[in-house]
């Protein structure tokens, strides 16, 4: 999605027909209005030429803003910004090799530009030339910082080329560089919660840079999810359920996206066993009836892109005082059967680490199937 950009006006400029200024529609950002004056092109200077130009671009039609961009500079207008912006339409375009060439033309009259010589890089990002974006956006990080999108994408490049502990030091100076209202910022601070969960196995770096983003974006709930995991990895459960409390809520709220509405749980942790990883679920609507579902954990195989085993925590019928209130159990893939295994909780809030414990008893085989009365009461 293009950003809206602000471009500096300093010459005043005629009206027309439709009864205000190129400069009056500018300065209230009606680029709708000022498309208008298309069919008035001849009686246009060339910075208003310049100005429906950029209005073009800004309304999604590179097409004609570039066509705009060319009648100003034959009337006489070149500078670094008509040129920056006819390359960034452009590149919009896929048109590489002349995109390339106007933001090297923009970079003649502004050779300490940041922004231009972020847009240069760009060009060789999307053309997945990561070598060479990374040598320009390198390069234009020691210009003036003005714009400090260069720190965001050398992270970006890095992470795609998966040299994560590069990828991770460059998010972090990224997150130092951006300001907090750039578009860019919120993702760095996703990408350093995923690098310090799955990379670096952080777990309190990777809960620090969710909180931060969900500072940000208090309705994204998908961060409440991913710090829960990194809470829960961390062994901070008390935090952790704290955040399922205010998901829980959303969900009472009907705020959660579609999926999870209709699901009705949410994934709280993970753990990894022999090199596959185990999701858990946790229901939203409390187990009242006996064989509710409270938890669901998926194993994945080794290759990710498959569930292997289903496991459910199912609330039971309590015949003692102190006997489980919840047992584990399996749905068998293979039979559609249900496996009841001999290890149950008599709370309601079960403890993750528990939870993995016993799932690793199965797994390790460990723990025999059967309905045993003989319970690890918890």
């Amino acid at each position: 999605m293009k950003q809206i950009l602000i471009l500096t006006l300093t010459t005043a400029f005629y009206s027309f027909s439709y009864g205000q200024t190129v400069n009056d529609l500018y300065d209230k950002k009606d680029f709708q209005e000022l498309v208008k004056f298309e069919n008035k092109s001849e009686k246009l200077t060339a910075e208003e030429l310049y100005i429906v130009g950029f209005s073009f671009f800004q309304i999604g039609n590179d097409n004609k803003a570039i066509e705009f961009y060319d009648k100003a500079i034959l009337k006489g207008l070149n500078n670094g910004s008509v040129h920056f912006f006819k390359g960034l339409s452009l590149r919009y375009l896929k048109n590489y090799d002349e995109a390339l060439k106007e933001i090297e033309k923009s970079l003649t009259f502004e050779t300490t530009n940041q922004e231009f010589m972020n847009e240069k890089g760009m060009v060789f990002y999307s053309q997945s030339n990561y070598d060479k974006a990374l040598e320009v956006f390198e390069e234009a990080k020691k210009l003036p910082n003005t714009f400090p999108e260069p720190y965001y994408w050398i992270a970006r490049i890095y992470h795609e080329k998966q040299n994560f502990d590069k990828a991770l030091i460059a998010y972090y100076d990224a997150e130092k560089k951006l300001q907090k209202d750039n578009s860019n910022y919120l993702t760095t601070l996703s990408a350093i919660g995923q690098l310090e969960y799955t990379h670096s196995k952080d777990y309190n770096k990777s809960a620090k840079a969710y909180q931060m983003a969900i500072e940000l974006d208090k309705e994204n709930y998908e961060l409440y999810y991913k710090l829960m995991k990194s809470y829960n990895s961390a062994k901070e459960y008390k935090k952790a359920d704290s955040i399922f409390s205010i998901v829980k809520t959303a969900f009472a709220n009907k705020k959660l996206p579609k999926e999870d509405m209709e699901f009705k749980a949410v994934s709280i942790a993970q753990f990894e066993w022999n090199g596959q990883i185990a999701t858990v679920r946790k229901s939203l609507v409390d187990a009242k009836a006996t064989l509710d579902i409270t938890y669901k954990i998926f194993l994945q195989n080794k290759q990710g892109d498959k569930v292997e085993r289903r496991f459910v925590v199912e609330k039971t019928t309590q015949i003692e005082k102190d006997g489980a209130k919840y047992l584990l159990c399996e749905q068998d893939k293979k039979t559609g059967g249900h496996i009841t295994y001999p290890y149950g909780w008599t709370v309601d809030n079960i403890p993750v680490d528990d939870l993995e414990k016993a799932i690793k008893l199965v797994l390790d085989g460990k723990m025999i199937q059967g309905a045993s009365s003989n319970f690890n009461n918890k």
